[in-house]
């Protein structure tokens, strides 16, 4: 492996989660762009199914977050609760951690719980996880050092 390209988070809501994540984490909106027919029949496994795409590009133009609603997908939504078997989350890097968090806070972003700082092998790093739109813990780190 080289690197990572994207995640993927399917989503309810497109527009509600690119607020949360390109506009509250400060990223680059690209989309939402309606994707279907049969290549996308074929690649999601849901024939006639609609695909709501969005991507959101951090400002270093590292790892891009893919955002999915998936209209005529499964009607299943899943607990994103970290402690189930399957459950996943991405972990944004942020320079000061405590002013983001009042910043999302502000706009009704819940946290998980208060910040903490991490031991060995992320030894210095503060983190602390945050729920989207869906309720998907979103962990935000600040690296050792940063203010």
């Amino acid at each position: 492996m080289s690197q990572v390209h994207h995640v993927g988070i399917t989503v309810s809501d497109v527009d509600a989660s690119l607020h949360f994540y390109a506009d509250l984490l400060a990223g680059e909106r690209i989309g939402p762009l309606d994707r279907s027919g049969p290549r996308i029949d074929q690649v999601t496994g849901y024939p006639g199914v609609v695909v709501r795409q969005a991507f959101v590009r951090p400002p270093d133009g590292t790892a891009v977050i893919e955002l999915l609603q998936y209209v005529g997908g499964s009607p299943v939504v899943l607990d994103p609760d970290n402690g189930h078997v399957g459950a996943a989350h991405v972990a944004i890097t942020v320079h000061d951690l405590d002013a983001v968090l009042v910043r999302l806070q502000a706009q009704g972003v819940e946290a998980v719980s208060d910040p903490i700082v991490c031991s060995a092998p992320m030894e210095g790093f503060r983190a602390v996880y945050v729920l989207d739109p869906d309720r998907i813990r979103v962990e935000l780190l600040q690296p050792p050092g940063r203010s």
